[in-house]
């Protein structure tokens, strides 16, 4: 059967397949990773094309394709209305038919955000930022990978390039010194680096994150005062990190433990991490990947949602660091879970910059004299960022701020990032 055929004869499964999970991303809190994963491999294929495509930019892949969508819509209509939503149902179908061609990607327009999101970038930032975050937020987003400071970004692009060109373009991050982004998917996990733990998967932002808690002086250049792609493409970025210290770490939100491993990994081995997390899932996950790269001064420790200050109270003033990457709204990674702006509700992010700043000042009293703290959040939204810490420091005047700001989103996602310093030898 040739390709047109078995694309006809295949048209209505795809289609059955797509109205099931876009009516479960809107009638339940599934995921759209886990949505996908619970489909045949072809299909998962096809569908992981086409889904997140829609979800990207709805407003602007529709208008090329010549589809008509109401003014206001989706963002006008509740869950259950989008769920039902016929442009989607067009979209889908269109992409289908369109997958062996080489397709133009439209322009991606705030329309393609909730009015309710974009408005808040405006008011936070200003028109023309807007405008940015919306052209970024509404790509694809690369695949970057951080490379073990023993062997560097450039022998593993070496090594992963060798015999035979990668599917996509490849090259050394500007944004983190460990850093190797593809423009797209490739199956690396399959590959003999991956195996012997030369590199984890991990975006450039977050591997900078973790260096910039660490060495914060050193890193700082690459912040900005606002979010959006870099003023300047120049980069000061240090190829070769600063000599570790002993330390004691803490890695505060852990959750499955992307920045322990690196921070583990930029320290050589030297002083000790702790990850901590209210999910054992992901803590017993964060130790089968610490098992797997050879990082043997990770410890985990279990906490209890809420009562974190029962076990915290015990190791105050111990760690020289503090990394709290809190649970924030996501704007920052939107391109790679574009359902969140189809879901997020408002009363979700009015009580975000309370769990942040409860969060910082719980583990403010593990920082030792002399310590610091490092607040991060992979969002833009100046109520989780800058209005966060000042709310701390005017609460805990023995803080002093230090280097901070905002990364991406650009080649990497959208970060925030800032530095305290405790006042004073314990």
């Amino acid at each position: 059967m040739d390709l047109e055929k078995r694309s006809r004869a295949t048209a209505p499964m795809v289609q059955k397949k797509f109205d099931e999970l876009w009516t479960s991303l809107f009638s339940t809190q599934v995921h759209l990773d886990s949505a996908l994963s619970k489909q045949s491999q072809h299909l998962k294929s096809i569908l992981a094309q086409i889904v997140p495509l829609i979800l990207l930019r709805p407003v602007s892949q529709a208008e090329v394709m010549g589809i008509g969508v109401a003014p206001g819509e989706p963002w006008s209509l509740n869950p259950a209305e989008i769920a039902r939503w016929r442009p989607a149902r067009m979209l889908a179908m269109r992409l289908y038919e369109m997958l062996s061609q080489r397709q133009v990607a439209p322009e991606p327009q705030l329309s393609d955000f909730p009015e309710s999101m974009t408005q808040a970038w405006e008011k936070d930032w200003g028109h023309s930022v807007a405008i940015q975050l919306a052209r970024v937020l509404g790509t694809s987003a690369p695949l970057s990978l951080r490379a073990v400071r023993k062997e560097g970004p450039a022998a593993l692009l070496e090594e992963l390039s060798a015999g035979s060109k990668l599917p996509v373009k490849a090259e050394v991050s500007q944004v983190s010194p460990l850093g190797v982004r593809l423009s797209g998917y490739t199956p690396v996990l399959g590959t003999e680096a991956y195996a012997r733990g030369a590199f984890e998967i991990q975006d450039e932002g977050s591997q900078l994150m973790s260096l910039f808690a660490l060495w914060p002086a050193e890193y700082a250049s690459e912040l900005q005062d606002r979010p959006g792609p870099k003023n300047s493409k120049s980069s000061s970025l240090m190829r070769k990190l600063p000599e570790p210290l002993p330390w004691t770490v803490v890695d505060a939100c852990a959750g499955a433990g992307g920045k322990s491993l690196a921070l583990s990994d930029a320290m050589a081995g030297k002083g000790r991490i702790f990850a901590y997390d209210t999910s054992k899932t992901k803590l017993l996950a964060l130790r089968r990947r610490a098992k797997r790269a050879g990082l043997n001064n990770i410890q985990t420790v279990a906490l209890q949602d809420g009562k974190e200050s029962e076990t915290l109270s015990k190791y105050k003033k111990r760690a020289h660091v503090v990394l709290v990457d809190a649970p924030c709204s996501g704007w920052g990674v939107l391109r790679r879970n574009p359902d969140i702006k189809w879901r997020q509700s408002a009363a979700v992010l009015e009580k975000m910059p309370t769990i942040q700043l409860r969060l910082l000042k719980e583990y403010s009293q593990l920082v030792a004299g002399e310590g610091r703290l490092v607040y991060g959040v992979c969002t833009f939204r100046r109520a989780e960022t800058v209005d966060v810490v000042e709310a701390f420091l005017r609460e805990h005047p023995e803080f002093q701020k230090g280097p901070g700001g905002f990364l991406g989103p650009d080649s990497s996602d959208g970060f925030f990032m800032q530095a305290l310093t405790r006042r004073g030898k314990s």
